[in-house]
């Protein structure tokens, strides 16, 4: 039943044009240049690869949960064998969803052991829900991570979820009375003010309030226990 499962992804992971790409068959004597994860690594480069999910999301999220995978195992050796560099290894992730699978979950969870710090970026937190078939599996994604940040959410859920994540403050209300009275004689009248305080508990950022932010600005949660506000500024060029 489990390979039966896996030949339609693996047929299309060996058809062209991922064949040559994924699966090459080298003649001796080949100009091909070969690399792997671990070698980017440890040659300091840089490593950028676009999926093409909106193209066709089957094979991108096999590709992206493949290359997480041996991510993974790269983090494993550097933390079993030792680091011969003390630069850390910045993993970017957007549309985390896509890709998200067991092994990302235990590189964010003991990756720093290994020196590798994950950025993961989604859209609601109902796309690892649905990614993983588990609330529970999602809220250990999200979990994992040190810093929040928050930009426009609009899926009621994810503002829960944030805000959930922020401490209450203690709100100051005061009430205002003012009274006055008199008689029908005109002889006698009465007149009374009172003011009153009260402390209530309160959200610091209401959830409902993050559907509002104007593009570019943010709420965070960083790891220190602090919170900020703040706007990522527009670069422009003279």
């Amino acid at each position: 039943k489990m390979i039966s499962s896996l030949i339609p992804i693996l047929s299309m992971l060996t058809s062209d044009p991922l064949k040559d790409l994924l699966s090459p068959e080298f003649d001796l004597g080949h100009e091909y240049e070969i690399t792997d994860t671990a070698r980017a690594i440890n040659s300091d480069k840089v490593l950028y690869i676009g999926l093409d999910s909106l193209a066709d999301g089957t094979v991108g999220s096999a590709i992206g949960s493949l290359l997480l995978a041996d991510l993974t195992a790269v983090a494993g050796d550097r933390y079993n064998y030792g680091v011969d560099s003390i630069k850390p290894v910045n993993l970017f992730v957007d549309e985390a969803a896509e890709v998200i699978n067991h092994p990302t979950i235990q590189l964010m969870n003991k990756g720093g052991g290994a020196q590798f710090r994950v950025t993961i970026a989604t859209q609601t937190f109902a796309d690892f829900a649905s990614r993983l078939g588990d609330e529970n599996k999602a809220r250990q994604v999200l979990a994992n991570t040190n810093n929040k940040i928050a930009m426009r959410i609009l899926d009621s859920e994810t503002q829960k979820y944030i805000a959930e994540g922020i401490p209450k403050i203690k709100s100051r209300s005061m009430s205002v009375m003012y009274n006055h009275s008199i008689d029908a004689n005109m002889n006698d009248n009465d007149a009374g003010y009172r003011e009153e305080a009260a402390r209530e508990e309160a959200d610091l950022i209401p959830p409902a309030i993050l559907s509002e932010l104007p593009p570019l600005h943010y709420f965070a949660r960083l790891s220190g226990g602090k919170t900020i506000k703040g706007k990522i500024p527009i670069l422009t060029t003279n």
